[in-house]
């Protein structure tokens, strides 16, 4: 294959027999879904057994980088997983960061594809399309950090996807990190690897992606260039990233019924200042241009660690009531060194706390547990879920569903699920935007997939709402049947078009979060697949191919038998009173209450939408 930006290759490794193969990239394949997230799923189409068990050797892991990853392009780091996880039992695809997916390109791999079960555990060394598979042995039962260190030391200018000791225990919850700051594979991507006894993949690269035209890239790429320079919040990101942004998730962190100085109080806590006491560096990806990930220094051990937010020690040290910055801080780089999703863990520990609430769990069968919020409940029920120690820490390590095997299927309800995953968002606090109603339809479950559309920014006006959904790509039919009466932003029909933008950021490799995705717009995107690739399309006829990507993503989650019929809305969010710690009454965008039928009826126009 000839086109820019793809490296032309696909390496697919054999774990049990050691053997490694070689194949070309159908040029077929980039024509119908760009690349990155699209060619995924078809790979993992092709490799893969419906029902095949997520531990299974046949359930293949899936990497890929699109053809914007290793270029200038600002932002383009995004690298693609696709496997079967536990969690769920999904086909799930995960997107992460950081140097993996450049390095794949700089070795010359668009497509890194791991099949069977190593004997023992395992280290996957690629230097420059050079497979190595060698012991690991030494590093098994090591933190995620500790591991990263090592093997950067070994490997001086790599990349390093790590699993931690959770990982390798096999539970549900697990994540793997890449170069020890960027999360991969939410809902138990790291237990399919610790299954492999794949301990970490470390890739390096020292080759570069050729790109079609240099000098249209260069040109597309001052104009980006321009436009952040420009960014009257620029110096804010640079300095705070996300939790620069504060003023917006502050309302959301919030406990139910708090009040103006109970948001004083936490954000003297949590907030930009307590960050900057911590900041020791930001960190960015390969090409960013807007760091947005951290280095933070732990004044009481001396500490260094990474973080992919702070805002996520925001979070958790919110929810959890925490003393401070630093100890929500360090609680967070403790489940990133075991390789624990702190989102599901942390609503774990709020469920605990329900259970409790509700004289279910007395504290004589807490098994020692101290069922108090604060950073120890974290810290206990991580070594516990991480150890599988106890019939608490075996049956949280399996998930929800373990949860309910030992405590009973009614305490549901003291749940926000959908597919036996954790809600990421509650629309009783935020509205029923993109983010909040793709949380039903996600082939995998609750994810941030949606971030990117103009529902993010709290406060838009249906004018600024359909200017920026015309940014991505919608055609003015469909933005007429969007903005009509009687939502005047039907949150179903807009969500087939966020997740056409992520297919589409995920497909050629470039970053979604917001602090990104703001600078870019589908006409540029198109220019810019031309400039790299050669491939000059129309911009609905490149939406098109970014929607087949995801429509393909669908069949993979309906041939789990995970389609439509799962699509269903927590009970909670008809509820008013508070769970987790927040509460009250399920209203749209604009403020405008909602009930079952009308979530129902939005749904109905979600999968209208989805079949145009």
């Amino acid at each position: 294959m000839k086109k820019g930006g793809y490296a032309g290759k696909a390496l697919e490794i054999d774990l049990g027999s050691g053997e490694v193969s070689l194949a070309g990239y159908p040029e077929e394949y980039a024509d119908r879904y760009l690349g990155g997230f699209g060619v995924n799923n078809r790979l993992f189409l092709e490799r893969s057994r419906p029902g095949t068990d997520p531990f299974d050797p046949g359930n293949p892991v899936v990497l890929g980088a699109g053809p914007f990853v290793g270029t200038a392009v600002p932002g383009s780091s995004r690298v693609m997983a696709n496997a079967r996880v536990p969690l769920t039992g999904a086909a799930a695809s995960a997107s992460g960061s950081m140097g993996l997916g450049a390095h794949m390109k700089w070795s010359g791999l668009d497509h890194v594809v791991l099949v069977g079960r190593a004997p023992r555990p395992t280290l996957i060394y690629i230097e420059d399309g050079r497979v190595e598979l060698l012991p690991a042995t030494s590093l098994w039962g090591g933190g995620i950090l500790e591991t990263t260190r090592a093997l950067w030391e070994a490997y001086p200018g790599s990349s390093v996807l790590a699993i931690g000791p959770a990982g390798e225990n096999l539970v549900h919850l697990s994540l793997a990190m890449i170069d020890a700051c960027a999360t991969l594979g939410r809902g138990g991507l790291a237990a399919v690897l610790g299954s492999k006894n794949v301990k970490a993949l470390v890739v390096k690269g020292s080759g570069g992606v050729e790109v079609a035209d240099p000098g249209r890239l260069r040109a597309l790429l001052r104009g980006l260039h321009d436009r952040l320079a420009r960014w009257e919040m620029r110096q804010g990101a640079l300095e705070l990233g996300m939790i620069g942004a504060w003023p917006m998730y502050a309302g959301q962190l919030m406990p139910y019924g708090s009040t103006e100085d109970d948001l004083r109080e936490m954000t003297e806590r949590f907030g930009p200042g307590a960050y900057l006491k911590l900041k020791k560096k930001r960190i960015a990806c390969p090409s960013c241009f807007l760091a947005d990930k951290d280095e933070l220094l732990l004044p009481t051990t001396g500490e260094s660690v990474y973080s992919t937010s702070f805002l996520n020690a925001a979070i958790i040290g919110c929810a959890m009531g925490m003393k401070d910055a630093e100890e929500a801080a360090s609680a967070l780089a403790l489940l990133d060194d075991l390789g624990l999703d702190f989102m599901t863990l942390s609503w774990q520990a709020a469920y605990l706390l329900e259970l409790r609430e509700h004289d279910i769990l007395s504290p004589e069968d807490a098994e020692g547990i101290s069922l108090r919020r604060g950073a120890a409940l974290l810290r206990e029920l991580a070594s516990r879920v991480t150890e599988r120690k106890g019939e608490i820490g075996e049956a949280l390590a399996r998930g929800w569903r373990g949860a309910f095997e030992l405590f009973g299927e009614d305490t549901r309800r003291f749940t926000m699920l959908v597919r036996d995953q954790d809600c990421l968002y509650d629309p009783r606090v935020s509205g029923l935007g993109t983010m909040e109603f793709e949380q039903i339809v996600s082939p995998r479950g609750p994810t941030s997939a949606s971030a990117g559309s103009a529902t993010y920014v709290p406060g838009q006006t249906p004018e600024n709402l359909r200017r920026l959904t015309q940014r991505m790509g919608a055609s003015e039919e469909a933005l007429d049947r969007i903005f009509s009466p009687p939502w005047g932003m039907n949150v179903g029909r807009l969500t087939r078009y966020s997740e056409d933008w992520f297919s589409l950021f995920s497909s050629l490799g470039i970053c979604n979060r917001f602090q990104i995705n703001r600078f870019y717009h589908a006409d540029l995107i198109r220019d810019l697949l031309a400039a790299v690739t050669g491939v000059e399309l129309e911009t609905e006829e490149m939406m098109r191919r970014a929607a087949a990507g995801f429509e393909l993503y669908r069949e993979l989650g309906a041939r789990e038998g995970l389609g439509p019929e799962k699509d269903v809305p927590p009970e909670a969010w008809f509820e008013e009173g508070p769970l987790w710690g927040r509460g009250g009454r399920l209203r749209d965008y604009f403020g405008n209450e909602l009930s079952r039928e009308d979530v129902m009826a939005l749904l109905g126009d979600y999968y209208d939408e989805r079949s145009r």
